[in-house]
């Protein structure tokens, strides 16, 4: 029988032939996943001179740590509210003759806002007067006769009886007079009540009533409303959790920093003044009231604004850029770069962040230098290469403020307010 084409000693060449194949396309894939992908992490053409290739270098970005203090700001929403409003309103009746005052003005406490025609209250002081003269002649007349009695009691000319009497009369007179400097002084303030005057100084606003009208005590609408502008103040609610901390310090006479921004786009500089003594158990936040000074009046009442509130100071920290700080499973660390231009990987305790600025409290000392820009291709002993000393995005000469930032963050716990 003939022998077939297909028979094992002809097939042995063309698996040799496979194998030697297969060794070809593995050690192409080794090559290109690790000599192609160090040749790509070394653009120092200088790298490896004599003895072969040279070790890897990693371009990246480094700060110096600062040793200083960086305060911790809570932000919120909060509510214009002058510190006194006051609604005018007449204290007597009558025709109002007279408005002096300008809508929007400024006025002095005790200025002279309205009157109110006068004339029926100076009639009744004039007949109160009237009445005291009458009854103070009386009690003088009273006394004097007293007098007589008393001398002529004891010559039996007056009994006894007459002589208490008198006594009596006196009294009686006494009081009545009494009475009639009372009722002058009542009539005396009902007159006062006719000149209507500011209550404290602020600012007034459209006027309700016209000269001419009758005004009453019932009336629903008052004459005008007065509003202290500055000072002035703002409400604003924090959640529960910072009352403590906040308490304490008002407790030792230390009034947080507060700042808001205005309508008009301008920043205000006040402080805390006071602490709700409760808290809303809804919204499990405390109310708290800043003081500023507002002479422009810029901060206009009702008018909601951003706060910040400098909570505490944490003072003498080292303090690197955020980014400088990574996570991993054993806790917080920053890569230090050595003079050998290689990297460490250094534990650190992170204390807070603040507008992309982070406390250190141990790890690692001011003057040492972070990455803080390829830090994903870092390990330990790393060769670095600095090429810039300014976070992504900064120039080198720009320094971050971290006294600016709208929210804080502590360490192990939201730092948000909002």
């Amino acid at each position: 029988m003939p022998s077939s084409s297909s028979s094992p000693q002809n097939r042995r060449p063309l698996r040799w032939l496979w194998l030697l194949l297969l060794v070809i396309i593995v050690a192409a894939v080794a090559y290109y996943m690790f000599g192609r992908g160090e040749d790509s992490q070394a653009p120092d053409g200088n790298a490896g001179q004599a003895g072969g290739r040279g070790a890897m270098t990693t371009a990246i970005s480094a700060v110096a740590a600062s040793q200083g203090d960086l305060p911790i700001e809570l932000t919120a929403l909060g509510t214009v509210r002058p510190l006194q409003s006051v609604a005018v309103r007449p204290r007597v009746e009558g025709e109002l003759l007279s408005v002096n005052f300008e809508e929007g003005e400024t006025v002095q406490k005790g200025q002279q806002l309205a009157q109110v025609d006068p004339r029926d209250y100076q009639a009744q002081l004039d007949q109160a007067k009237g009445q005291l003269a009458q009854d103070q002649a009386q009690l003088a007349s009273a006394r004097e006769d007293l007098a007589r009695y008393e001398k002529l009691i004891d010559s039996n000319y007056v009994s006894q009886q007459e002589l208490e009497q008198q006594r009596q009369l006196v009294r009686q007179y006494e009081g009545t007079v009494a009475s009639d400097q009372a009722s002058v002084q009542s009539a005396q303030v009902q007159l006062d009540y006719t000149d209507i005057v500011a209550p404290i100084t602020g600012v007034v606003g459209i006027r309700n009533v016209d000269p001419g009208n009758i005004i009453q005590l019932g009336d629903d609408e008052p004459i005008v409303t007065i509003t202290q502008l500055d000072p002035i103040s703002v409400i604003f609610s924090l959640p529960s959790r910072y009352v403590d901390t906040v308490r304490g310090r008002l407790a030792a006479g230390d009034h947080p920093a507060v700042s808001v921004t205005g309508t008009d786009g301008e920043t205000y500089s006040g402080q805390l003044s006071s602490i709700d003594s409760n808290i809303n158990s809804a919204t499990g936040t405390i109310r708290l009231r800043a003081t500023f000074d507002n002479p422009v009046g810029g901060l206009y009442p009702n008018a909601y604004v951003d706060v910040s509130l400098v909570s505490q100071i944490l003072r003498d920290q080292v303090i690197v850029p955020e980014p400088a700080v990574q996570t991993g499973q054993d806790g917080n660390y920053v890569y230090v770069v050595k003079d050998d231009d290689t990297v460490t990987r250094r534990a650190v305790t992170l204390v807070a962040t603040q507008n992309s600025q982070s406390a250190l409290s141990s790890g690692i000392e001011a003057g040492e230098h972070v990455v803080v820009d390829g830090v994903d291709s870092l390990r330990e002993g790393a060769r670095v290469r600095v090429v810039s000393d300014a976070l992504p995005g900064e120039s080198s000469d720009e320094v971050a403020d971290p006294a600016s930032s709208d929210v804080a963050k502590q360490a192990g716990g939201d730092g948000s307010a909002s």
